[in-house]
């Protein structure tokens, strides 16, 4: 039986000049991955960075599956 990779839930906020912050939600293994899922939906303007993380009792009320991305 293999044990399945540990997951957090990084908060990344996406910043672009004249608009509000964006902050999303991304169930990943590690922050690299996070940002990667993220930065495949900005432009060279946006400006990206890790704000935080979600406890494990939030991801399951939230119903955030692996590798899933949410705008909070």
């Amino acid at each position: 039986m293999t044990k399945s990779a540990k997951r957090t839930a990084y908060l990344i906020a996406v910043h672009q000049r004249g608009e509000a912050v964006r902050v999303y939600a991304v169930l990943a293994q590690s922050v690299a991955a996070a940002l990667a899922q993220v930065g495949e939906l900005t432009t060279d303007d946006m400006q990206m960075e890790v704000v935080g993380s979600l406890g494990r009792d939030i991801v399951r009320r939230l119903g955030l599956k692996p590798d899933e991305m949410r705008p909070m």
